[in-house]
């Protein structure tokens, strides 16, 4: 019953993003594209977002050499990011796998690339702009 209201609970955030897809998924299918739609969105926002990062980095600084140091970091930074995202839900999608929910592990999968794309893209509208 559990993982019932799990589901329940994620796939409306999902399906938000995922447009008409989405309105009235009932397969577990029909959520796991549902949960991919919303994550390909959500990756090309937190890319936009990169984007706008590096290019603060550039408006910014007026040294060509401050710029170039710290666009490197952060495009370093982005990249083992990525990494630490698609194993840390590559870890959730194993954890459910071998549960006895496995038909789920999916939709977990997706749900957990999707939250944390979201997170990041939060944190890269924010670059530059504290202090």
């Amino acid at each position: 019953m559990k993982l019932s209201w799990l589901l329940l609970a994620i796939t409306p955030t999902l399906c938000a993003e995922a447009g008409d897809l989405c309105e009235d998924p009932i397969t577990t299918v029909e959520i796991n594209q549902c949960g991919q739609s919303a994550f390909l969105a959500a990756d090309k926002k937190m890319n936009v977002a990169f984007q706008a990062a590096l290019h603060r980095v550039s408006s910014d600084l007026q040294n060509k050499q401050q710029q170039d140091e710290i666009r490197r970091e952060l495009i370093d930074a982005q990249r083992l990011w990525v990494e630490f995202r698609d194993k840390d839900c590559g870890a959730v999608y194993d954890l459910w796998r071998y549960g006895a929910k496995a038909e789920i592990r999916d939709s977990m999968y997706q749900s957990c690339l999707f939250e944390r794309t979201e997170q990041r893209t939060q944190e890269l509208e924010n670059f530059g702009l504290q202090g």
